[in-house]
């Protein structure tokens, strides 16, 4: 029993350690691929910055329905590079850090070249 009271801490801390990092990377895999879909939204001609932050909340409300914001550059039709930057408080999602970290932000961000027709022929 004295060696089971004396391991039994280093397990538990453990299996909580490895239930966060996996949180947490869980986490930023959906931001990436939150933010890689919106820009991808975002690089038609025609889009707004509305589509995009509207298709990166729909990727990230899949698993979180708080604590993010998803945001995407100004378009225009000269815009040649778009960027889409998804962020997440890590309080509102860890479930052990924020007692340890609280206050940090998760951010990711997509850059895309643009799909604007600027003409094949210049005069």
């Amino acid at each position: 029993m004295v060696e089971f009271a004396i391991v039994s801490n280093v397990l538990i801390i453990t299996i909580f350690t490895c239930m966060e990092f996996a949180r947490m990377n869980m986490a930023r895999n959906l931001m990436q691929d939150a933010a890689y879909y919106a820009a991808r939204v975002a690089i038609v001609p025609g889009a707004t910055p509305a589509e995009a932050e509207a298709e990166g909340n729909r990727i990230m409300g899949a698993i979180f329905n708080q604590g993010f914001t998803v945001q995407c550059s100004p378009l225009s039709d000269d815009t040649e590079e778009v960027s889409v930057r998804v962020a997440v408080q890590l309080d509102e999602i860890a479930l052990f850090t924020p007692m340890f970290l609280g206050g940090i932000e998760l951010d990711t961000t997509a850059k895309m070249r643009t799909e604007r027709y600027s003409g094949f022929y210049q005069q």
